[in-house]
């Protein structure tokens, strides 16, 4: 286990009394003061290890570790982790000075400690001066600002935020994203964030760990989830992807739309069927004779900062190109790219799979 590592789960399953099984054999570890984000679909499992973490349910099978320490049979109340739910679970009859300060004093403490907690969380949020609002006063970036606040004053060591932002309108989603992250940076402790939503997570994540029916499909970096993808849920989940079948000719070689391309992957199988990804913004639009491929645009859509055009190549291999030039429905284009923008996928391969394949092809002395 990593020295840092404040969270493992350790094959962790959990499966309800109907035989839903939500969570499949999941094994991660989280590091201490780092910005986490699971993300997936609805009814991937996501919450659910949220769940876990709290303390609000119990795995199936598997364990689960806080600092070392096996938490499974640790009831909520006595794990050093905060919750911040996605409709904040205020209280409408209290102001937000007695919002913040609930749980201080059900743990009866001193008055001048809980002015002096309450204050200071309050300072971390910007919400200084709004002790004696009502919560029915209060917009909807506030009252997120001051479920925060209410998680962050008990000092805890985790943070996990169930799609806080998911109420808000997309101006004011886009600025707490922002200030979220500019506070977890600040109190240097570590959040856990779910959502579905693609661009928060690249945004906003130190790690992403992308989930799909109860498995982590891939964690890694914003970076390295974009563009590195482990398989065709990832590519086509994280962002819009062009994935067209392909074969693995040799190292730094890939075959696909008909065509032979230099491209930077390599410990494949020579001759192996493969899915090659390509990004739309990383194709560009030139003549259908110096294009690498040659496609027909189908249609296109103005999106404010480039064009969306949907085009097929001769093989009836689907391309969506984002581009700030302009064509015309019926054009014949070429489109090129360089061998980096090129990302060559075992079918059906996992990240553990993916790992131990690329250890064992350096291992060998290869790649290096």
């Amino acid at each position: 286990m990593a020295e840092e590592a404040i969270i493992r789960f350790d094959q962790v399953t959990k499966q309800y009394d109907d035989d839903t099984i939500v969570l499949n054999n999941v094994s991660f570890e989280i590091e201490r003061g780092k910005f986490y984000t699971l993300l997936g679909p609805s009814g991937c499992g996501k919450t659910t290890i949220l769940r876990l973490i709290a303390g609000f349910t119990e795995a199936s099978k598997g364990d689960i570790y806080f600092n070392g320490k096996r938490m499974n049979n640790v009831p909520a109340n006595e794990r050093q982790v905060n919750t911040v739910f996605q409709d904040y679970a205020l209280f409408p009859h209290l102001n937000v000075y007695e919002n913040v300060a609930f749980g201080l004093r059900i743990k009866k403490m001193k008055k001048a400690e809980i002015d002096r907690r309450v204050n200071e969380a309050l300072r971390f949020v910007n919400l200084s001066g709004y002790e004696s609002r009502e919560i029915t006063e209060m917009s909807g970036g506030q009252r997120q600002r001051v479920a925060i606040a209410r998680a962050i004053v008990n000092e805890p060591e985790v943070i996990l935020l169930d799609e806080p932002l998911s109420a808000l309108d997309l101006k004011l989603r886009t600025e707490m994203q922002y200030e979220l992250r500019d506070l977890q940076k600040r109190l240097g402790i570590t959040f856990i964030f779910v959502t579905h939503d693609q661009e928060e997570a690249l945004a906003m994540s130190d790690e992403i760990f992308v989930i799909n029916e109860g498995r982590i499909q891939q964690s890694g970096t914003p970076t390295d989830i974009y563009d590195e993808p482990i398989n065709r849920f990832v590519a086509d989940f994280i962002g819009e992807s062009n994935i067209v079948p392909g074969k693995m000719i040799r190292d730094f070689e890939v075959e696909f739309a008909g065509k032979r391309f230099e491209c930077v992957d390599q410990g494949l199988n020579q001759n192996e069927p493969v899915e090659v990804v390509i990004r739309p913004e990383d194709l560009e639009i030139t003549t259908w004779s110096e294009g690498k491929i040659q496609v027909k645009v189908a249609s296109q859509l103005f999106r404010g900062v480039h064009y969306e055009m949907l085009c097929y190549d001769e093989s009836k291999n689907e391309w969506l190109v984002h581009s700030t030039k302009k064509a015309t429905v019926g054009d014949e284009i070429g489109l090129n790219f360089g061998p980096e923008a090129i990302h060559v996928m075992r079918l059906g391969e996992t990240e553990e799979e993916f790992d131990k394949r690329l250890e064992a092809y350096q291992g060998a002395g290869y790649g290096k």
